[in-house]
């Protein structure tokens, strides 16, 4: 039998929908690994109400942890479905990568190689996003020379 593991998706899901206080203590390792903040924030702002919220949380980078951020959301954001239209650059093209990024942003937040494809355009938006991705890929050993090709 295999174990469906949680997406990004899921965990904004549960912020908006579950609001349960220990959803995140009851995540698996691997599910806990799939909840990047900076991608969580990324979705939560692309609600216009909730964009000085995320904005507040943010100022905090690095020293909040993923529970808190769970936490915080889950409790202050109103409980119900959200849907909310992903706002992309205009003319925005489609980066260039080389096969082991994909591969290795899947294998990084137990996601699809399309998921991941998506995590790296969220990336690269902006320098504080590719500042994480250099620190995922440093995490994983991946050569400095490697690293700079992707991220500039």
């Amino acid at each position: 039998m295999t174990v469906k593991r949680k997406t990004l998706f899921n965990h904004v899901d549960a912020i908006y929908t579950d609001q349960s206080i220990d959803y995140y203590d009851n995540l698996s390792v691997e599910d806990k690994k799939s909840f990047g903040i900076f991608m969580v924030n990324r979705f939560i702002s692309m609600g216009m109400d909730f964009v000085e919220i995320v904005n507040e949380l943010q100022k905090h980078w690095g020293i909040v942890k993923e529970r808190d951020v769970y936490l915080f959301y889950s409790q202050i954001l109103p409980r119900g479905k959200q849907w909310n239209k992903y706002i992309k650059a205009k003319g925005a093209k489609e980066r260039k990568y080389e096969d082991w990024v994909l591969k290795l942003l899947a294998l990084h937040y137990s996601v699809s190689q399309t998921e991941a494809k998506m995590y790296f355009e969220t990336f690269m938006k902006d320098s504080e996003g590719q500042e994480a991705l250099k620190e995922i890929f440093e995490a994983y050993g991946v050569e400095p020379r490697k690293i700079k090709k992707v991220v500039r």
